[in-house]
């Protein structure tokens, strides 16, 4: 990994008039990070949670089995936002559970913060700072929009007092 210089001032972190701007509509901000190793879509960024959430099926699919974790416990990765060179990475602590989900990831306010992440649902995008400017990481409306489709056709929730549990803590 190539090394840069850190700024000797934080750039401003700013949403100009002249970038795209997405007024009609009220998706999730959903968008694809690192983890590990691997690219994982369907990221659920969610100002108001507490708990960065990697569902099971999920987790599967990066390469571990259950003999890694304890079943609904906890794990801690490496996730990484944004694109070389303007990249973040921190290391998260995820709960993981064994619920049906349109997402694979939900991402906290704790997180984002570590992150310095300013978030606007308005131009369904992330911006954050890294030592060579500014990152970005854009929901992708396709995805927003197949979420919403997936979640609404899922069952009720068959475990509440374990979301309960996670929520509430």
């Amino acid at each position: 990994m190539e090394k840069h210089p850190r700024p000797k001032h934080k750039p401003i972190i700013t949403f100009r008039a002249g970038e795209v701007e997405r007024s009609h509509h009220d998706d999730a901000l959903v968008i694809s990070i690192q983890i590990a190793n691997a690219r994982v879509k369907r990221v659920m960024v969610d100002t108001g949670s507490f708990a960065d959430i990697l569902y099971f099926d999920a987790f599967g699919r990066l390469g571990f089995t259950r003999d890694s974790i304890s079943l609904l416990g906890t794990t801690v990765l490496p996730i990484t936002l944004g694109e070389e060179p303007r990249m973040k990475t921190v290391m998260t602590t995820f709960m993981v559970v064994d619920l049906p989900s349109a997402y694979n990831v939900i991402l906290d306010r704790p997180t984002l913060n570590r992150i310095q992440a300013v978030v606007s649902t308005y131009h369904r995008t992330i911006k954050f700072q890294t030592s060579v400017g500014i990152g970005e990481a854009w929901s992708d409306p396709r995805e927003s929009r197949r979420c919403y489709l997936i979640a609404v056709t899922l069952p009720p929730n068959p475990r509440p007092t374990l979301v309960r549990h996670l929520y509430y803590k």
